[in-house]
Formats: structure tokens, sequence, C-alpha cells
């Protein structure tokens, strides 16, 4: 491959590109660059032109000449930006930590993909001076690493933003006894109290330092009790609309101290305002006093992982009330756990990226949450970053092209993904008006012996179902690319489920049947261990291929819990068998439908024992 027209540092960069596609028989090829308005990439003969814009637009060309030269069609694809920041947001605060060369990794993928911004999610894990609890075991980056990272960023035309809270969200930092000097409750710093400011002034200060960027999110959402805890005792009932637009005017004030311009999210101004306490109030009524407290010069971020285009539509416009400073935040679903959800991903973000180029929202980003302990790896959010750089660039997003362009990657297509969120809801789909629906994590956590979800996994179509589902998984793992190794993670995950489910309609309907507890005890039991730590190492490859060591324990513990549990339940039936046990009662408890507030997709509510009291 030669390239024509271009600086040498930019030769190096795309050719790092270009060794991420899978394509063969492109040596004798020319590609001459030059700048224009749009993106062009031209085919004739072995001769490919560029025309770009910007660097997002060059590397963006790297995918779009390599599927010319697959092709073998001599043809012309012309694309324009749809939006002038589009980025991703990484959730590095809930015990996945990315370690630097994946962040690195990503930065390139992004390229590819024509993204140009991305936001480092930062509750607790960066290093800040004379805070040494700040982040403590917690796997936290240190200043020159966060430099490293924005420095790598600039070289891909990847620009790094810090995002950071600076009122809730702070309760890893809370439960230390530093933290708990500035509290208002467990989660929420004291607002407006000078402690708390130069607590934020500190944090503000460390990222003024590591990053180029003049862009900042300061957090601001989900500051669930604001006013209700110490602020109360202290000062007395203050009406919270106004306690958070105080501390935010005052949180803005040290912003300019570093020269940011920032940006928040904004359900706060939603569920203060709403009757019912709710973000998605699309007949939340603001009082005019709330309106002018809203700066003009702080993007409010709008986000939205789950609506359809008419609710998108609705809250933009109520947005719109507040604030012309509007910035989109969609999702790539990993925070189900263990499985993506690629259908609500694909499905959520052509509604609400549809809308957002037709209401003329000019920033977009995908976040990726780790909720719940990070059990579902970073990589598997690539397919729907794609789907964010295809409508970047696109009007309308052909999901044939998204496919060609998947497979030169990753060498297996969009389908395959959203197979995935099959075997993660076997029965119906998630949605967020029913979040008790059956998902794999919780047949994966579910007791053997008094679980939870017994009364929805006795089903007999769901060991068939997760036989077929292990058998394509294992399949794809078979063959190269990419996602090898996490197609064995998503094939091991099924086979036990489908053990389980199997296991559960068994000991649900024969437990007084001693053939049946023989086979359970002696054959399936044993099997199940064996495949939950099959499942535990090959999470702990994985795991350590992406994310630092810390907040493996929790994954870890969880794996222990269950396979623990797995070997009581053969002792308990064994001792049945053998007459040491005269009954097995936590067998016959009539199984219960899972009517909870809690959620199957927590770790909380895998036995009764982890339920969260006065849920």
């Amino acid at each position: 491959m030669i390239f024509s027209n271009i600086e040498e540092t930019k030769k190096m960069q795309i050719n790092r590109l270009w060794g991420k596609i899978s394509l063969s028989e492109c040596d004798n090829y020319i590609i001459e660059y030059s700048k224009g308005n749009n993106l062009i990439v031209c085919k004739k003969a072995n001769r490919i032109t560029v025309t770009y814009a910007n660097d997002s637009q060059l590397f963006r060309s790297v995918m779009l000449s390599a599927e010319l030269i697959s092709d073998g069609v001599d043809r012309e694809i012309c694309e324009t930006e749809q939006f002038e920041r589009k980025g991703v947001m990484i959730d590095l605060s809930r015990a996945g930590v990315m370690n630097i060369d994946t962040i690195k990794n990503y930065i390139e993928y992004m390229a590819l993909w024509g993204l140009n911004s991305l936001m480092l999610y930062m509750e607790d894990v960066y290093e800040v001076d004379d805070l040494p609890y700040f982040g403590y075991m917690r796997g936290r980056y240190s200043k020159d690493e966060l430099k490293e990272i924005d420095r790598y960023g600039l070289l891909y035309g990847v620009e790094i933003i810090p995002c950071i809270q600076t009122l809730g969200h702070f309760e890893q930092y809370i439960k230390w006894s530093d933290g708990r000097k500035i509290s208002d409750t467990p989660s929420v710093i004291m607002p407006g109290a000078e402690e708390s400011l130069e607590f934020i002034d500190k944090l503000l200060s460390t990222v003024s330092e590591c990053f180029t960027t003049r862009l900042i999110h300061i957090g601001m959402d989900e500051a669930w009790g604001i006013g209700s805890g110490n602020y109360l005792k202290k000062y007395g009932f203050e009406n919270p609309t106004k306690i958070f637009c105080d501390h935010l005017a005052k949180v803005k004030k040290l912003t300019e101290k570093y020269n940011f311009r920032p940006m928040m999210w904004s359900d706060m101004y939603f569920r203060l305002a709403s009757s019912s306490g709710q973000y998605y109030d699309t007949e939340v009524k603001f009082d005019d006093f709330v309106k002018k407290l809203v700066p003009d010069d702080i993007g409010l971020v709008y986000w939205d992982y789950y609506n359809s285009k008419e609710i998108v539509c609705n809250m933009l416009k109520k947005h719109h009330e507040l604030t012309h400073n509007i910035v989109f935040a969609g999702a790539v679903w990993l925070w189900a756990g263990l499985l993506p959800d690629y259908k609500l991903t694909v499905d959520s973000t052509n509604d609400a990226l549809n809308m957002c180029k037709k209401e003329g929202i000019k920033n977009v980003y995908a976040t990726i949450w780790g909720d719940d302990g990070c059990e579902t790896d970073i990589h598997f959010s690539l397919p729907g970053i794609m789907l964010y750089g295809e409508h970047s660039y696109n009007k309308h997003v052909d999901r044939g092209i998204l496919n060609k362009r998947l497979k030169l990657l990753f060498n297996t297509d969009m389908e395959v993904f959203e197979r995935i969120s099959k075997a993660l809801y076997p029965i119906e789909n998630f949605s967020p008006q029913k979040r008790t629906v059956l998902s794999a994590k919780h047949i994966v956590y579910n007791d053997i012996l008094c679980g939870l979800a017994d009364y929805e996994m006795r089903n007999d179509e769901l060991p068939l179902l997760y036989r077929k589902l292990y058998e394509e998984f294992k399949a794809n793992s078979e063959k190269d690319g990419v996602f090898k190794e996490w197609f064995e993670y998503v094939a091991t995950i099924c086979n036990i489920c489908c053990i389980k489910t199997d296991v559960s309609i068994k000991l649900c309907d024969g437990c007084g049947n001693r053939e049946v507890l023989i086979n359970v005890a002696e054959n399936l039991l044993p099997e199940l261990l064996n495949e939950y730590s099959k499942l535990k190492h090959i999470h702990f490859k994985i795991w350590h291929k992406s994310y630092r060591p810390f907040g493996f324990e929790i994954v870890d513990g969880r794996y222990g819990w269950a396979m623990e549990r797995i070997r009581t339940a053969i002792m308990r039936i064994n001792g049945y068998l053998d007459g040491t046990f005269d009954s097995l009662p936590e067998l016959s408890v009539e199984k219960l439908p899972f009517a909870s507030k809690s959620y199957f997709t927590k770790h909380t509510s895998i036995a009764s024992a982890f339920m969260p009291k006065g849920w």
C-alpha cells in the first residue's frame, strides 16, 4: 500500500488503522489524499483518491477505502458529517477501570469510524493531590496516565473530555471518613458548602492539568435526596431546586477559574419539577425562576437509553424550554449484566439519532455504563459504537453497508451480535416499563435450592433455546476474528443457562423422585460446576485484557458464591438420598413470580438474603 500526499506522522497512524482490517491482496493500491470540504473516497482501478476536511474524516477514510477494495468495483463514496461532536462516554467507575493499552486500542477504533470525542466518566478513579482515599484501591489513574491518554487521543483526532461529578454519585468517597466530612447524604456532598467547593476545586485542578480540552462534564445527575440529610440538620428545609441551582452556580464559577466550558446531565431539572419525580415526564412544567437559573453557556446533556422517537422528540422540546445548548446521550447497552443487549442498542440508537438529525442537535454521545460490577466487557460495545459512526456520516443508515463494514473489522455481522440479546433475554425483550423480565444474569446467579427466578425458569423451552444458542456461539468462537474469545464467553454462559434451567425444572417438578435427584446430584450439578469454573477462567482472561485487576474481586465473589451453592446443593440432595436429612423443604416451597421493585439485572436480586431491605 502506497500513501501519497500525506505527512509521515499521519502515514504511521493510517498504517496502524489498516492493521485492524481483515483484507488480503491490497498491497498494490495507491491512496492519494487531498484536503476538501467533505469526505469523498473514489476508487479507479488500483488507485484510490481521498478528499477530507479534518482528521476524523481522514481516519474514517481508511475503512471506506478498505470497503472499496473489498468490493473490487470502481465507485465513489461520499459522506457528510451529521453532527459536530460525535463520540463515546465510557464508565470507568463501576469496578472496571480500562488499562491504558485498551483505551488506546479503543481510540483507534473510534478513529476508524470517524468519531472525534471520548468522555472518560470518572467518579473517583483519578489521582487528586491531598486526597489519598479518593479512588483508593479502585484502580485510579495517575496524572501521567491521564496525560498519556490525552496525547494519544489527539494523535487520532479524538478529543478526550473529563466527565466527573460535582454533587452526587460520591458514595465511593463518602464511605470513607474523609468523604463523610463533606456529605449531605450517603452519595451526595454538602451542596454549596465551603468545604465541598474546596474539594471540587481540587478535582477541577487535576483534570485541568491533565487534559488539553477546555470542555468538561460536571455530572450533577441523580443527586438523590439533595438537602435532606446533613444539609437539613444544619440549615433547615430549603427548596431542593433552589439548593441545586445555587450549588450549580458556585460550581460554574469554579470551572471559569480553569477556563472550562461545562456541560451537565439534565435529569435533576426534570425530576425536581415533575410531580412524579420522573425524568421522562413530557408534561413537566418548569417554574420561571428555574428557567432563569439555567445558564446558557452550560450544555444540558439529555440522556435517554430506552424511549421511542416520539418521547425523544417531546423531551427535546422540553429541553428547548430550558436551553438551546443541548447534547444528546444515547447508549450501547452493556449494563444489563454478563451479556450486551444489541437489540435495544440498535432500536434506541436508530430512533434517537434520527430524531437528533431532524431536530438539529449537533453533539451526540454513546454512553457505555458498567452498572452493578461492570460484568460485560467493554469490547462488546464496539459494534454499537460503529452504528454511531454510521449515523454520524449518513442521513440514513444502510443495514447492508453496516454489516459489510462489520465483517471487514470483526468477520461477523450485526445479526450475529443481535442473537446475543436473545441469550440475554430468552422469553421477552427488556423494556423500561417491565424491568423484571427474566435475564441470563439472573439465571446464572439464581440460587440452586432457593432460587427467586425458579417460577420464570420453569419453562421446558428454555433448555432447548439455550442449547441452540450455545451451539451457535460455540461455532462462532471457532472462526477467526476479533470476537473469537468473546463468543466463547457467550457460548459458556448459554451452556450454563441450558443446564441450570433444566436443573430448575427437574428440582421443581421432580423433587420427590429419587431417580431425578440422583441424576441431578451425580451428573447435572457436577457438569454445571465445571461450566462455572470454565466461565470464571474465560472471564478472568477477558477482564485482564481490558481492565486493571481492581474490581475483578466482585465478579470473582459472585462466581464463587454460585459455585459454593452448587456444592451445597449436591451435599443436601445426597444427604436426603442417604437418609441424613429426612426432607428438602427448600425445594417444596411454592414458587412465586418475581414481583419486586428490584431488577433482575441487579446482583442483589439473586437470593432473599441479598435483596435490598425495604424495596
